[in-house]
């Protein structure tokens, strides 16, 4: 026999389905529906996070929980930069709306020492790029460049939600990357992202970790993006070295 929650939401789900909120509405209070079906808030909760992992509804913080609307994927293709260095097509972007951009200078924990192969506390640059479709964030970006590599600016806007400005202002300061490495994995985000990205802490997303070298194997960048599971793509291509050699001359 389903428990509480789970019969909670099947019926909310019902509703939704039939158009009694429409897309885009919020949906009543939480107190509101916790009392229309006789339960407690926090069983009400798990109903609704259980909604939220299916992505029918999304719950805006300090506003409340409203249908979602279907938005178009977004994807993060892997082979985002030629050998020449001339961004590649990045599928999906054009999905985005809106990308916001903060900065800050921080030092490297124990994770980002790892990640970066720098020192516990060495002083770093922070990017943290956050892309919207409407109301909906879609990815979270964060960027990390060791001073010891390059003290940088701040990027001009390029509607990329994956950090391409920074790479693009490596350049500008001659640092070169030569190698990116990136490992993906599945798991639940932590408090602070479900609470950016507008999700529960029960919906899987995609974690991408990335690192980027130069030519002497030293890191210049390391990202860490978190992916909502449900709205995002992730894009492999590999090109041999035949097709590579063939576009070098063909552009030459």
């Amino acid at each position: 026999m389903a428990n509480r929650y789970e019969q909670i939401a099947d019926d909310l789900r019902r509703l939704i389905t039939a158009g009694t909120w429409p897309m885009g509405e919020r949906m009543p209070a939480e107190a509101e529906l916790a009392a229309r079906y006789r339960v407690s808030t926090p069983t009400l909760r798990m109903s609704l996070e259980l909604l939220q992992s299916e992505g029918l509804i999304e719950k805006r913080h300090g506003i409340g929980n409203f249908v979602r609307r279907p938005g178009q994927r977004i994807a993060y293709a892997s082979d985002r930069h030629l050998a020449d260095g001339q961004a590649a097509l990045n599928l999906g972007t054009d999905n985005v709306s809106d990308v916001s951009l903060d900065i800050t200078m921080v030092e490297a924990d124990g994770r980002l020492a790892s990640l970066l192969d720098v020192r516990v506390g060495s002083p770093l640059t922070e990017f943290v790029f956050v892309s919207r479709q409407c109301a909906s964030p879609r990815s979270l970006t964060r960027i990390y460049v060791p001073h010891a590599v390059a003290s940088l600016g701040v990027p001009e806007a390029d509607g990329s939600p994956w950090g391409d400005s920074v790479r693009e202002l490596l350049s500008a300061d001659g640092v070169a990357v030569v190698t990116t490495t990136e490992r993906v994995t599945a798991r639940f985000p932590t408090a602070d992202e479900a609470h950016t990205l507008n999700i529960s802490t029960r919906t899987p997303v995609l974690a991408v970790e990335r690192t980027s070298t130069d030519a002497r194997g030293r890191v210049v960048e390391g990202a860490l993006l978190v992916l909502p599971g449900d709205r995002i793509e992730v894009l492999f291509t590999t090109r041999s070295a035949a097709s590579a050699t063939e576009e070098m001359e063909a552009a030459g």
